[in-house]
This record gives structure tokens, sequence and C-alpha cells, in this order.
């Protein structure tokens, strides 16, 4: 048997550890994580292995100058430019005449691979994909298949609401020879993204192969750490020279009067002074040393790697050549790079990183990495960058520089609440943007519903509003004043945590462009949802945003509307919703959305609505014989692009402004009652619930997923019947609570599905913490 072995990988999410180490070669326990994969070949019965080869080749070439691993045969192929992961396995399996494997260089398992094998030729596959099950589906590329195993889907790193499976590709392949004649040649191109959609509308013949034992991407330093702990504690298949009861060495321990914590791990040559604490979950490599009274928790120290007298070191790292110096400290995911220094006392707070050769001096606390400037960690809530209470100007130019090297967010809309505060973090924000090359487009003092329709009108490709009131927060939202995909999402939040931001030439920085004037469009085009102006109508309208109540009571007085309190609306203080009440009968957000959506029917138009706009809707359309196409909060993929399309075209679906004037304005072309124009709809009730979640989401879905009555291939949370209602279960973006959406005949109809489904819960939390 053959195998390819992708070993290109640059790892920068590893950095500094690969600065000057290809990813294949990081070491784990001795032993190259790349040699655990030729083991594993070696012990299926491979004899051949191809190696793709990208960032610093020479290193891994210089290793194996023999062209041999033990009874392994190797062969390198240098790709002059990327190819992607088919690109590369095309030109290193060429000529071959038998199925094959396709492995990652740097990613450690223990599968059986000799079984996978069998079973690839069982079912007569074409690709036999190998998957696990994992806790965070978010971050893994995921296979949905059916009963027989064959693939029914692929959804590349989804956010939690359209994560509707657990089962993560591995990257470990399976493939007929005959199928490289598709890929083509000296082109980049990717199996998961390119090649195995196509197959699949080929009806070749793909299938999901769930393997049991080990497998992790060791593709950034907390996985780095996690593995080795995995190894020392026996979860990996492969054997280490065991000294003692927990206690691995490559050779014999060495003399002196320290302590050892099992596991552990202890190289050749090391040296370690009297006092000093090794362990638990710590690996010296070869030529470490170790000073007097020195501590070593859950640490990995390469190569020649020192820490001295009263160092301690917690779930850090040190890479080859690195010396902690007397007394200093290093905490959870900090890591100093090969031949970096820390001077004595000096602290690393968690998840800083030291450059290679670089040194911090003595008697200082390092809050920040030292090669890239401050380190900041942004996550994406609901609708708003959250941590804001954190918010600084140095981390808002940081945010700025962020954004602004997004390709998808180079042209930014920019506005804020027009507090003092929120003014100067936007000022902050806009240098970042502009230094990193891209264009600003100001607004100044606004509100987000306003902003989002101005990013829409100047075709602007982001907008981002600074609240900055009692509770500060960033909300970003992408092309069309839509929410910003999930594939932006993870690349500013990476380029924030991993400092990697762009900077523009100083000749080529822009200046902020003053659009304050566009505003004005936003309130003409407010007028154009009545075209037959309001006269005759009577309303009040409720809203804490200033800025918004005045531009409302301009607007009805121009449009001939007069103040009355029979028919009241209510605008969020953010401009996107609105309610209403007529002589003591309430209406709901939903409600007002149902009589806009039912105009739009009438008059020939399909409505783009959000994945969790109510159902009913759907049914409405259908007795015009239109369609409701509903977006993702959001998408991970490509799959509402023509909803999306169609969203940026009817802002008053998703501004309480413009839906409040539609309404009206229907009301008068109808000549009757918001009562009365009500009666005449699908009656619905809506209970929306947020609860507490305890354990991870994917176990949920899981749990859940067998009840789900409706399918498609654009999904977010899982939407199921109860009785003659409908409950749609979303988590939310941090995973840590669900979001519930109750639809039934009346509203103790949906408060008791809501009560229903947190008793459900609430007996699964309960499951899963005994089963733990």
């Amino acid at each position: 048997m053959k195998a390819v072995v992708m070993a290109g990988g640059s790892g920068t999410r590893l950095r500094p550890l690969t600065c000057d180490l290809p990813k294949p070669l990081v070491p784990v326990c001795g032993k190259p994580v790349l040699e655990y994969i030729f083991d594993l070949l070696l012990r299926a019965g491979v004899h051949e292995a191809a190696l793709t080869l990208g960032y610093l080749p020479q290193c891994i070439e210089q290793r194996y100058p023999d062209r041999k691993y033990k009874d392994l045969a190797l062969t390198f192929l240098r790709e002059q430019s990327p190819l992607g992961t088919a690109g590369g396995v095309r030109a290193a399996a060429e000529g071959w005449d038998e199925p094959f494997f396709v492995l990652s260089g740097d990613a450690m398992c223990d599968f059986d691979l000799d079984k996978i094998m069998r079973h690839h030729q069982s079912q007569a596959a074409d690709v036999t994909i190998v998957c696990v099950r994992v806790d965070d589906p978010r971050e893994y590329g995921l296979v949905e298949k059916d009963d027989a195993g064959r693939v029914l889907r692929f959804l590349e790193k989804p956010d939690w609401g359209q994560a509707t499976t657990d089962l993560a590709n591995t990257g470990v392949y399976v493939l007929e020879p005959a199928l490289l004649r598709d890929i083509p040649p000296d082109v980049p191109c990717d199996f998961a993204k390119d090649l195995f959609p196509r197959w699949m509308q080929a009806g070749k013949g793909l299938y999901a192969y769930h393997a049991e034992g080990y497998w992790k991407d060791v593709g950034d330093i907390t996985s780095f750490l996690a593995c080795t702990r995995d190894l020392l504690r026996g979860r990996i298949q492969f054997p280490l020279h065991s000294v003692g009861e927990g206690i691995f060495a490559a050779d014999r321990l060495p003399a002196g009067e320290y302590t050892i914590v099992p596991p552990v791990y202890i190289g050749a040559r090391t040296d370690i002074a009297p006092g000093a604490v090794i362990g638990p979950y710590t690996c010296l490599e070869e030529g470490c040393a170790v000073g007097r009274n020195a501590r070593l928790r859950q640490s990995v120290l390469l190569p020649r790697a020192r820490a001295e007298g009263n160092a301690d070191a917690y779930r850090s790292l040190l890479c080859a050549d690195a010396s902690l110096g007397p007394g200093a400290n290093m905490y959870e995911q900090s890591v100093l790079g090969s031949g970096a220094r820390v001077g004595s006392g000096s602290t690393l707070r968690p998840g800083v990183r030291v450059w290679p050769g670089k040194e911090v001096s003595a008697g200082i606390t390092l809050a920040e990495d030292l090669r890239f400037g401050e380190r900041a960690a942004v996550l994406f809530g609901e609708n708003e960058i959250r941590d804001a209470s954190s918010f600084t100007a140095s981390m808002c130019a940081a945010l700025g520089e962020a954004i602004g090297s997004v390709s998808v967010c180079k042209k930014a809309a920019v506005g804020c609440d027009g507090s003092h505060y929120g003014k100067a973090m936007l000022r902050a924000l806009e240098s970042g943007l502009l230094t990193a090359g891209g264009h600003v487009w100001d607004f100044g003092e606004c509100f987000p519903a306003q902003l989002a329709y101005c990013t829409a009108f100047c075709g602007l490709t982001a907008g981002i509003y600074f609240e900055g009131g009692a509770k500060p927060a960033i909300r970003i939202c992408g092309e069309g004043g839509l929410p910003v995909s999930r594939a932006a999402e993870r690349e500013i939040t990476s380029r924030m945590v991993r400092a990697e931001r762009n900077r523009c030439l100083p000749e080529h920085c822009r200046d902020v462009a003053d659009m304050r004037s566009i505003r004005l469009m936003y309130g003409r085009e407010l007028l154009r949802q009545a075209p037959s102006g309001l006269r005759g109508m009577r309303c009040a309208v409720q809203c804490e945003n200033k800025l918004i109540r005045l531009l409302m009571e301009d607007t009805l007085l121009r449009l001939g509307c007069l103040r009355g309190e029979e028919l009241l609306f209510r605008i969020s203080a953010d401009g996107t919703q609105c309610d209403a009440v007529e002589q003591g009968v309430a209406f709901s957000s939903e409600k007002l959305l149902t009589v806009c959506c039912d105009d739009a029917f009438s008059k020939g138009s399909d409505v783009a609505l959000p994945y969790d706009a109510p159902v009913v809707l759907d049914t409405l359309a259908a007795n015009y014989g239109r369609q409701v196409r509903r977006y993702l909060s959001v998408p991970s993929d490509g799959t509402d692009a023509q909803a999306r399309s169609l969203a940026q075209k009817q802002f008053f679906l998703r501004d309480g402004l413009y839906r409040t004037i539609r309404v009206l304005s229907i009301l008068r072309e109808k000549g009757q009652s918001l009562q009365a124009v009500c009666a005449s709809l699908p009656d619905t009730f809506t209970q929306r619930r947020t609860f507490s979640l305890s354990f991870s989401p994917a176990k949920l879905l899981a749990m859940l997923e067998p009840q789900q009555s409706e399918t498609g291939s654009q999904r977010e949370g899982v939407a199921f019947r109860h009785g003659s209602g409908r409950l749609l279960v979303t988590p939310t973006r941090d995973g840590h609570a669900l979001h519930v959406l109750a639809e039934a005949h009346s509203m103790e109809a949906a408060e008791e599905m809501c009560s229903g489904f947190e008793r459900l819960l609430r007996e699964m939390e309960e499951e899963n913490a005994n089963a733990e």
C-alpha cells in the first residue's frame, strides 16, 4: 500500500514555535509528529509514502537524507506555488494504480488504517473520508452522512446555529487512483471545497467512515500542549519507553535529588538540579536544563531549552534554546520562541508570546506579545463585539487594522451614537482602518439601522458602529447592511489574536471621507415608504433614542400624519425593531412584519427574512404563489446568497422606522384600522426565550436531531414540531446558552412549549452530569 502525506503547512497559528521549524517536525515526547504518522503507516503495511512539501522544505529533506524512514520509502515533492490539498496529491501520486491513503503530516492520530482500507474496498467506494466526533464543531469541516455512510453534505466551520452534526472531517482519506484524472494539474485545488462537492454531483461514491481512536490537529499552541498531555496519559496508542510508573524517558533518568510528579517524559542528556519539581504532564526534550527549585507543570521544553533556578512554568512552551531566567514565571499558553530569553524575576502573562531571539528584561511583567505589539482577544457576540468594557484607544486602533486587513471589509462605513466616548473610540478605530489601507466613509452621529442603510446605499462592504453608552459595544455589518459572514468574523478575530495585521505604506494612506450629508438619503427613502402620504392618519412614536424620535416626528409631519395616541408605535433604540399598541391592543413586531409581508405578496413580490422569522409567513406566501427566502445570521457559505441579494432591497423588513411608515401606508391604502387588517391575517403567537447551557451544544443538537422534521441544505439551529406548534432551537454565538423560538396557535401554548423544552433541557443536563 501507498500513501501521500501532506507536509507543506506553515503552521502560522503555532508561531513562534514554527518560525524556524516546519509544522510536521514539531516534536512530541522525543519524536516529530511526522514520524508518528510514518509509524502508523508502517503498522498498516504501507511501504511507500510521497510527501508534499511547502514551508521550509529543506528541513524535512535534510532529516531523511536517504529518503527512508525505517522500512518506509520516501519521496519528496516541493510545491513551487501552493496547489491546495488536492493539487499536491495529484502530482505526488501520479502513476499509482491502487487505492491509497492521504494524510496530514501535522495531525496526530492512531487510526487502524488497515481496517479503514478494508472498509473502503468492501463499500466499493471512490472516496472514503475518515471522520471523528468532536465537542466543538465550529472549528472543523463537518460531514453529514446517511445510515449507510454515504456522504450527504459538507459544512465548512459553521457557527453553532448551523452545526447540524458533530462529525468532523479529519483530512484522512482513501482515494481510488482513477480520480486523479479529475484533479486539474498545476492549479490550486482543495478536496473538501472543490472536488468532493463536484464528485458528489457526478454520482461518485463518497463515504464517511466514523473512526475509533485518537485524532488531533496539532494546529495551535493549545492543541500542541494537549497532544503532549494525551500521549503521556496513554490516550494515544503509541508506546513510550517507560522507566517507572508514569515516567517515560529516551534513556535513563539524570542523577540528582529532584521530584517527578507523573506522568512526564525526560529526553536524553537532560540536566535537573536538586529541589526541582517536574510534572505532571511535562515534557523535557533532549539537552534541556532545569535549575535548582524550578517548577515545571504541564509544560514542554524543546531541545536545549533552560529553566533556571526558582523559575516557574505552568502550561507553557519553551522552544529550542530558549531560556527562562532565575525566578521568572510563565503562565497558561505563553510561549518563548527559539533562542528567546526572559530575564530574572520577569513574568509572561497567559497567552503572551515572545518571538525568536527576543529578550525580556529583568523584573518586567509582559502583558502583550513581544514582536507584533499588543495582543487582544476579540470575540463576536450575538450582534456585537463583546468584552466592550475593556475597550481602549489602542485596542480600537488594532481592531481597525484587523478589519481593514480583511479583503471583504476594505470599504467601511463608520458611525457612532454621538457620545464623547463613542466619538473618541471611533476616531481610534478609523486610524487603524486607514493605516491598514482601508477606505473609511464617516457618517458621524447616527443609529445602527441608519448606518446599515448607508452601508447598502453607498455600496460599501462593511459597516462599523460604536455605541459608547453605559455598555459600550461595537456592531459590524457586512455588504448590504446584513450580518457579516462567519469567514470574515473568523479572519478578524484571528488577525487580532495573532496580531497579524496589514500596514500600508504612508503614501498609500487615505483620508476619511465625510459622508454625514448622505444621512439625509435615509430620511428621503423613509418618505418613499408612504408614496401617497399619510394625510388623515394619526399616531405617536415612542423611542429611547432621541435621534430616531426626532427623525420620525419630522417624517410623519412631512407626510401629513397628525399626532394621536390611539395608535402608538414603539421603536427599539437601535432602530431595527418596532411593535404597536392600538386602543389598548398590542401588536408584536412579528405581527407588523406579517402585515408588511402580506402587502408585498399581494403585489407580486417575494420577501427575504432572517432564518428565525415565523414559518407562518411561508404559508402566507404560498397562498399568493410567492416565496419567503431566508438568510442566515452568520453564514459559513453562500447558500443564502439569493436571499441576501433580495434583502438589500427590502429595508422595511429589517428596519423599525421603515416598517412603521410602511404599516401606516398600508392602513391608509386599505382604509382600515390595524386591528381590522390583522384580523384578516393568519393567527400565530410566538414566544422567545433564552436558556443557559452547561454542556456542549454539539451534544444537545445530536440529541435533538432524531426529532427533527424540517430538512434542507440551508439551516440554522434545530427545528422540530411539537404538537400543533413548532420550536426552533439555536445556540448562542458562544455556545453557553440557547435561543428558543416557539410558534403556536395561542400565546399560552407557545409559553408551554418553551417551558416543556426547558424541562427537557434540564433533564439532559442532569443525564450529562451523571455520565461525566
